[in-house]
Formats: structure tokens, C-alpha cells, sequence
């Protein structure tokens, strides 16, 4: 089962707690939307793990190699966010080797060179931002796998009807997505063998 949680706002007592992880994660200097960006991905990595039953404090949300969090170690996570929404996904190892997930604003632009650069010459049409979506998401799976040393290119990924591969690897995998509010939702996963 995937568990997966869109957020949108912080618990006002909770600040200093949320500084003090911005600190250790990410340093100073840091672009205050992309501090709240990352907490409120955090936020929904929390909520994900409460539906879970694994209640992990805020400065132990650091997580190890992209994927793992050391309070929850049968899980395996990814985490998305914009300026002003968090979304996180969770899923169990034994069923789900990696996973991945991308939040975007729904009027955001794809421009066409874009588009082009980051498609399979036989993905499935979809709308460019849920493309946009879908290649961020199941390149996540793939990079949260760790069999892959350095970042591959999103054109490598083949969108298929509900399912992926990116061909260079035989890796395959399989995507969701819809639209939430104003916002696309994409998550993609690899099975456990």
C-alpha cells in the first residue's frame, strides 16, 4: 500500500522546531519559499508516517540517501514541494523497492523546447505538465533505487499507459497521477521483486 499526503499549511507552535531542521538540513542563507517549501514537505512525510503509526518528531526528519528515514526504516519516502504546498509519499519495502513523487502548480508552463528535451519519442500524449510530472516522479524512483550514481536524462524514460521504463537500465515501473485543487499530483513507484 502507498501512502501518500498533499499539505499545505504549518502548526504555528511548532516554528522553532521547523527552524532549527531548516538549520541541520539545509544551512542558512537559504530563500525563505524554499524553506517553507521544504517544511511543508516534511509536514506531508509526517503526516504519511502518522497514517503509518510511526510518530516521528520534526527534527528527525532528516532523511539518509534521499529515501530512507531512520525512525522508519521497513519505508521507503520521497518528497515534493512547491513554495506553498508539501507532498510526500510513503510505501512499504517489502512490496515497494523505490518510489517518487512530484507536486507542480497545474498552470505552471512547459515550454516547448522543454517538452522536447524531456520526452521519449514514444511517451503517450498527456498534457505537458503532467509529463513534466510523471518524468520528475519516475526519475526520483529511479534515482531513490541507488543504482544509479549520477542523475539520467528524462528523455531515457518511457511514459506508458499507467507504466514506465527507462530503457538504458530495463528498469519499470508504474505511475498515478490526478489533479488536486489546483495542483498536479504525480507518483511513481518500483515493485519490490
Amino acid at each position: 500500500m502507498l501512502t501518500y499526503r498533499l499539505v499545505n499549511n504549518l502548526k504555528e507552535n511548532e516554528d522553532a522546531q521547523w527552524h532549527e531542521l531548516i538549520r541541520l538540513s539545509l544551512g542558512t542563507g537559504v530563500h525563505s519559499s524554499r524553506q517553507k517549501g521544504f517544511c511543508l514537505g516534511r509536514e506531508a512525510l509526517r503526516e504519511c508516517l502518522r497514517a503509518r503509526g510511526f510518530d516521528v518528531p520534526i527534527g528527525e526528519l532528516q532523511l539518509e540517501n534521499y529515501r530512507n528515514l531512520k525512525q522508519a526504516p521497513t519505508m521507503t519516502v520521497s518528497i515534493s514541494h512547491t513554495p506553498e504546498w508539501g507532498a510526500a509519499i510513503v510505501g512499504d519495502k517489502e512490496s515497494y523497492f523505490s518510489v517518487g513523487i512530484d507536486v507542480e502548480p497545474f498552470e505552471r508552463v512547459v515550454k516547448t523546447a522543454i517538452l522536447q528535451r524531456i520526452s521519449h519519442p514514444q511517451d503517450i500524449k498527456l498534457e505537458p505538465i503532467l509529463t513534466w510530472s510523471l518524468k520528475e516522479a519516475c526519475f526520483k524512483a529511479l534515482m531513490n533505487s541507488n543504482k544509479f550514481d549520477t542523475p539520467m536524462e528524462f528523455s531515457s524514460i518511457q511514459l506508458l499507459d499507467k507504466s514506465w521504463m527507462h530503457f538504458p537500465s530495463k528498469t519499470q515501473g508504474y505511475w498515478e497521477a490526478s489533479r488536486l485543487e489546483d495542483l498536479c499530483l504525480a507518483y511513481a513507484w518500483i515493485p519490490a521483486k
